[in-house]
């Protein structure tokens, strides 16, 4: 649909202050950007962005139909790129730089309700299509919801499911099977905020997740495998007026852990926003002209080209059928609300090295000092058992650029360095590159370093 054919009314109410008084309410006016909407769909109530690794205008929306039993892949002009059949789709997320088959791949993965399983595809960065490379045996039992982590500390991905009746959410570790599929390792874990649960988002910096039980609230839980069961809630239903059912919820990242939590209040078809920093304050409220009974949501904060040169929001309208996704400028969301927008900080195909604790600190086993790095770095790992291995560097799109090792390597500590040249001993330039450690049998290991002048 057209910029002016469609307006979208939002109403900041201000910043909280530590002070007894209730907001000062503002008013704006933006123009609606696009809308997602195949011939083909029903009701597309969740989403993801996927970035585009070189240019990011050709980023795409992939929507989880759960009425069509769909999913959608968009530009960001509301062309439709591929539809793919799926047994009734829940909650989709994506991840960036993940070990697959030796190479490093872009991974999309969702719940699906009709066979109680978690589907992974990965995505061609040349096609922008999606290819499924599940096992086909990540078998959850009834599942409603979804989200994707990965760890800071140890580099694994992680899938968060549970049953739609008094969800009890439970933790998978999405693992390389070593025939260039993906499989689940699990349940590791589980914890139960309540209620009914679809929701979900994880904060890959600081290792939280955040929940929204349908007629609770938000809740927060540590997403590390290793951290129990007990969770804490933010804010409850009836609170700054956020209204059940409490839906879909992301993340807006910015430095030092600032940034932003948004959810949506379907109740009253607005969207609350809370500070990502604990004790996670209330910052506004905003509508969307047109746009009711918001389920799934998400935001990037990236330029996706000269529309939305400020980040994206896109979110569910479940306002007449079939139901849409409506793409709108965050910048203008910003503005309302008096927001600080931050599109250079967080990249979450480039994740920042300095906003991973300090190795000293972590379990890591694997690491790369100095880094970042001018004329090279070393690698060291542990091996808990002899094992066949392959250590190797890769760029930003996944290529291979350099086998460092490549044999049977016995138990113990193990170093390697790389001289930040590639294969034919050309000298790499400045950027982020990962560090593959593939071991035959156990899982790969993936690291990070920069190259500087």
């Amino acid at each position: 649909m057209g910029g002016a054919s469609r307006l979208v009314r939002l109403w900041a109410l201000g910043c909280l202050v530590l002070m007894a008084s209730w907001p000062v309410a503002a008013r704006a006016a933006v123009s609606f950007q696009v809308t997602l909407r195949d011939t083909g769909i029903a009701d597309q109530d969740d989403m993801c962005i996927w970035l585009h690794p070189s240019d990011l205008s050709r980023s795409t929306v992939i929507c989880s139909d759960k009425t069509a039993y769909k999913l959608f892949v968009y530009d960001l002009n509301g062309n439709t790129i591929q539809v793919i059949a799926a047994e009734h789709p829940g909650n989709i997320d994506v991840r960036y730089q993940f070990p697959l088959g030796g190479r490093l791949v872009d991974i999309v993965a969702l719940n699906e309700r009709g066979t109680s399983k978690i589907r992974v595809y990965k995505v061609d960065p040349s096609t922008r299509q999606l290819q499924q490379v599940d096992n086909g045996g990540i078998d959850t039992g009834p599942n409603y919801g979804f989200t994707l982590f990965r760890s800071a500390r140890t580099g694994k991905l992680y899938g968060f499911t549970g049953p739609k009746s008094a969800t009890v959410v439970q933790e998978w570790e999405l693992v390389d099977n070593g025939a260039g599929r993906v499989a689940g390792v699990g349940p590791l874990r589980q914890f139960q905020p309540g209620g009914t649960v679809e929701g979900m988002v994880a904060d890959d910096e600081t290792g939280m997740m955040y929940v929204s039980e349908e007629s609770g609230g938000i809740w927060k839980y540590s997403a590390e495998p290793d951290q129990g069961a007990t969770g804490a809630k933010i804010t409850p239903v009836g609170e700054n007026g956020l209204t059940a059912d409490v839906e879909g919820i992301s993340l807006y990242y910015r430095a030092n852990g600032a940034g932003y939590i948004l959810v949506s209040s379907q109740g009253n078809s607005a969207f609350n926003v809370y500070d990502r920093r604990p004790p996670h304050a209330y910052l506004g409220t905003f509508t969307i002209d047109g746009v009711t009974q918001t389920d799934g949501l998400d935001v990037i904060n990236l330029p996706l080209g000269a529309r939305f040169s400020l980040g994206l929001f896109v979110c569910h309208n479940g306002a007449a059928a079939p139901y849409p996704v409506e793409l709108v400028k965050w910048g203008d969301i910003a503005a309302a609300l008096g927001l600080p927008v931050e599109t250079q900080y967080w990249d979450p195909r480039h994740p920042r090295i300095a906003d991973v604790p300090p190795p000293a600190l972590l379990p890591i086993s694997l690491r790369v000092v100095p880094n970042p790095a001018r004329a090279g770095a070393r690698v060291s790992f542990h091996l808990p058992r002899e094992t066949h291995d392959r250590l190797a560097i890769y760029d930003g799109a996944g290529r291979r650029l350099r086998l460092l090792h490549e044999g049977t390597l016995a138990a113990g500590t193990h170093a390697m360095t790389w001289d930040a040249r590639d294969g034919d001993g050309r000298r790499v330039a400045p950027g982020v590159y990962f560090v593959l450690l593939e071991r035959n049998p156990l899982p790969s290991i993936v690291g990070r370093v920069v190259i500087v002048e």
